[in-house]
């Protein structure tokens, strides 16, 4: 798996893996947005142990990462210039594309491990701070994973995560920049449909 895309699926282990809490990790879920990720991240397993459908994943990925949030920072400067229509079809390819990288590669991030650290506030947002290990590799370095949620209505949702310093993000901004720069938005769209229409083949 590239690097980049390694650091997507770790992201979303915390919320997503298969394996058991630790014992003493359970006790750190006392703030909202962590029961809310434990609550969510409970559900789908037992979903996916019954079916087996990893469709499910990519369905529970739409529903907690806020893909208008994402897009919006992650074109930055970029958004205020675009269309309704522009705006709209970028984030529905955003999301598609993350929910299809996903499930792809589900099955490549299963040998983890993962602990609810802390939960603090930060401005507006709550941090939801959590370390994934290999079970397979024990001697590989953990990897820090912090969610950064906001409250809408009566759910939690994912704005920005950020895998050992790395924001999810920044990672796009730093991307799509580089190509609206070089070739222009309608560029980058033709990318993000022709990478969905390579990948159904």
């Amino acid at each position: 798996i590239p690097p980049m895309q390694r650091a997507l699926l770790l992201s979303l282990l915390a919320f997503f893996t298969f394996a058991s809490l630790a014992p003493e990790a359970a006790s750190a879920q006392q703030g909202p947005a962590g029961r809310f990720l434990k609550a969510q991240h409970d559900g789908v397993t037992r979903q996916i142990r019954q079916s087996g459908n990893d469709a499910r994943i990519g369905q529970a990925v739409e529903a907690l990462l806020d893909f208008q949030n994402i897009s919006e920072r992650a074109l930055a400067g970029h958004w205020d210039g675009l269309s309704e229509a522009q705006r709209t079809e970028f984030v529905s390819l955003l999301t598609r594309l993350v929910r299809r990288n996903y499930q792809g590669n589900l099955r490549s991030t299963l040998d983890y491990s993962v602990r609810y650290d802390t939960e603090r506030q930060s401005g507006d947002k709550t941090i939801v701070e959590t370390t994934a290990r290999s079970r397979e590799n024990r001697r590989a370095p953990e990897v820090a994973i912090h969610y950064a949620m906001v409250r809408q209505g009566p759910k939690w949702v994912v704005q920005d995560v950020t895998t050992d310093g790395i924001s999810m993000v920044r990672n796009y901004r730093n991307q799509f920049n580089r190509i609206i720069g070089r070739d222009g938005f309608d560029a980058l769209v033709e990318r993000m449909r022709q990478r969905l229409t390579d990948d159904a083949l």
